[in-house]
């Protein structure tokens, strides 16, 4: 299985926002010092990367930073959690009175928040932003990719590249976890879905 290219889309260290339920999108809290310990600790359990990308939110800098510390990181703001504009850092409680959050709840793919942004738009800069990665994989000759996102973004990722048949919510994404993506070189060069899937690190468990 060496003859290929593997991604594994990693979720950021849990921060007070995410305990609180807050919803965190383009605000920038720094993970818990728990969670870097955490990090820390299943550091050696991971594949050995030879390229780390993260989103540019300082969550996720902060994690590639524990998991990755002697790997130089590029940091691309297209791989951002979806932006929740006038609803960042609020929770369910403060916002279920709201008649937009309410049609935004049951119509998450069509409805915007306000100040915030369409799903379509958050889709179609992560796609934007894979064709990047993959450019750079190819130049590069990269094996082993860290990328270090969001739960939003690496469950668009699941869905559009994996073979399994999942909606985007049916996706359990725990922060502090990865998922590493496999493709067989003839696959990765035509784009298709990925070959194999598994959790990293396969040895820690944690409930996110």
């Amino acid at each position: 299985m060496d003859n290929g290219v593997a991604v594994t889309l990693f979720r950021h260290g849990v921060t007070q926002a995410n305990l609180e339920k807050r919803y965190l999108g383009w605000s920038d809290p720094p993970i818990t010092t728990e969670a870097k310990q955490k990090l820390t600790d299943i550091a050696d359990a991971l594949p050995r990367f030879d390229l780390c990308v993260t989103s540019d939110l300082r969550r996720c800098r902060e994690t590639a930073e524990c998991l990755a510390p002697n790997i130089p990181t590029l940091e691309r703001n297209a791989f951002r959690e979806l932006h929740f504009g006038d609803w960042e850092m609020q929770t369910y409680e403060t916002l279920c009175h709201v008649t937009a959050y309410r049609e935004w709840i049951d119509h998450p793919f069509k409805m915007k928040p306000p100040g915030g942004e369409r799903f379509a738009e958050m889709e179609a800069r992560v796609a934007a932003g894979w064709t990047l990665l993959r450019e750079q994989i190819d130049k590069e000759q990269h094996r082993e990719t860290l990328l270090v996102t969001h739960g939003g973004v690496i469950r668009l990722l699941l869905s559009t590249f994996t073979r399994e048949k999942k909606h985007f919510w049916e996706w359990h994404v725990a922060h502090q976890r990865g998922l590493r993506l496999f493709w067989n070189m003839a696959d990765w060069k035509e784009g298709k879905q990925c070959t194999s899937l598994q959790e990293v690190p396969i040895t820690e468990s944690e409930n996110g």
